[in-house]
């Protein structure tokens, strides 16, 4: 009797889900052979130089909320090059107004409504509406489907505008107005047991679940992650073919077979994994052309800037800002609005990146772009995103940057997955038997949640291949024998 033939599995994207969807494979036993349209595996994670300093330019660093980074680090080896950002705090920073970022449990709800820092960013009478959140009946905002309606509703405008609003558009590029409660990790169940925001949001803090919470990074950079995983695929015989475009994939009687773009055939495996965005797999699928985008653009711009006024870290490891209404007018008398919707004080945050620069030279990033705009620096040449750059960093860190201390600039523009809610989830792709799908907009923002997700897709897809031989072999015992 010939011995079972070892499952061969199709994993289509090199980004950090296709990466831990095809190792988790590999580990099992599969033969795997991953595709990645680029040149290089690793998606949102990319390490670029910048004045002699290793910068981020995608995914900077991860949450430890659930502890399944960390537990992927361990794997690969990598549990000592673990990194806490400075315990410097973040601000936010609303038009003219520049303040801490209160303690917060989840994206922005303040844990202690009335603490110095608290009353400091909502104002006295901010501070008190937000406090007697806890004595509300569990019916108020119930039933609010948006975070923006049950926040407004539980804790008031301020603690909406000034806090939550700010978190929510920089850990998702949305609005809380477009943010299903159901999508914030551990938020639906915390406020079931708890009845109130702010409690549900002590909860969430005090066991380290929290979106938008505590953080840590690799030192060097996040891209030590991919290299790790790359190691890992190279030495299980995993191939992984950068440069080639999957077109379709097509089941072909129990075996799933991917082609090109001119229909020639790439390989054949018993199961595929998407490890590609939403409009990527429902193409792959054969699924209807869509009009428009579900995913989001965002642009990141990293500055390198000879300042030493910036030692000092103004704005802590960084700021997020509030949008501001209206349009920006070069003739208007006040200052033009902030557009960023972020600002990160690299050398601030990281500790061995300030050693890497050297005195007196800093990187800072900015982020551009939310859930239903293309980014404010789209089709801007760069001497323009220079000068916008500039001005907005001068206004978030309270320092004028002039264009005389820049020693450098990166641009790189990104699709995210938009936020889940629950009007649009997994089902709006058709998933046939035999095809499996990760990524951020199957399991949410960030890290700590799209690593899960890969691995329960490989973990599904071997499972399948396991129940199908064992039908075989039920249904083949079963048999009459001649």
């Amino acid at each position: 009797m010939n011995a079972d033939p070892t499952p061969r599995i199709l994993v289509v994207g090199g980004g950090v889900s296709g990466l831990v969807a095809a190792r988790d494979l590999a580990r099992s036993g599969a033969e795997v052979v991953l595709f990645e349209r680029g040149d290089r595996p690793g998606g949102r994670i990319r390490r670029e130089v910048l004045a002699g300093v290793p910068v981020d330019v995608g995914a900077e660093a991860f949450a430890t909320r659930g502890g399944a980074v960390s537990e992927l680090l361990g794997e690969l080896g990598l549990e000592n090059e673990i990194v806490s950002p400075a315990p410097l705090g973040s601000w936010v920073v609303a038009g003219e107004r520049a303040v801490p970022l209160p303690a917060a449990g989840t994206l922005g709800i303040p844990v202690a409504p009335l603490s110095p820092a608290s009353r400091r960013a909502l104002g006295l009478p901010g501070a008190l509406r937000a406090a007697i959140e806890p004595l509300l009946p569990r019916a108020v905002g119930g039933g609010r489907g948006t975070l923006g309606d049950l926040v407004r509703a539980r804790l008031g405008k301020r603690v909406l505008e000034r806090l939550v609003r700010p978190v929510a558009l920089g850990v998702h590029s949305a609005d809380p107005a477009e943010l299903a409660v159901s999508s914030v990790p551990g938020l639906p169940g915390a406020l079931e047991r708890r009845g109130s925001l702010i409690a549900a949001a002590r909860e969430l803090r005090a066991s380290s679940s929290a979106a938008g919470g505590a953080v840590a990074g690799l030192r060097g950079g996040m891209t030590a992650l991919v290299e790790a995983l790359l190691a890992d695929l190279g030495d299980a015989g995993v191939a992984v073919r950068t440069g080639v475009a999957v077109d379709r994939v097509e089941r072909e009687d129990e075996s799933w077979t991917a082609f090109d773009a001119n229909g020639q055939q790439l390989d054949r495996g018993n199961a595929v994994i998407l490890a590609v965005s939403e409009e990527a797999a429902g193409s792959l699928l054969g699924g209807p052309a869509r009009s428009g985008s579900s995913s989001v653009r965002v642009e990141v711009v990293a500055l390198a800037l000879d300042e030493p006024r910036l030692d000092s870290a103004p704005r802590g490891t960084g700021a997020l800002v509030a949008a501001e209404p209206g349009s920006r007018s070069a003739g208007a008398a006040s200052p033009p609005r902030i557009v960023a919707k972020a600002l990160t004080h690299v050398t601030a945050k990281w500790p061995e990146r300030a050693q890497r620069a050297g005195s007196g030279l800093h990187i800072v990033r900015l982020s551009y772009g939310r859930a239903g705009n293309p980014p404010e620096t789209a089709g801007l040449g760069d001497a323009a995103v220079q000068r916008l750059a500039l001005q907005d960093a001068s206004r978030i860190l309270g320092v004028d940057l002039r264009r005389e201390s820049l020693r450098g600039m990166l641009r790189r523009e990104w699709l995210t997955a938009p936020p889940r809610n629950t009007s649009r989830d997994v089902s709006a792709v058709p998933v046939p038997h035999g095809v499996f799908v990760a990524g951020d907009w199957v399991g949410g923002t960030g890290l700590a949640s799209v690593i899960p997700a890969a691995r329960a897709a490989a973990d599904q897809a071997l499972r399948m291949i396991r129940e199908t031989k064992q039908a075989r072999t039920t249904e083949h015992e079963g048999a009459p024998r001649a």
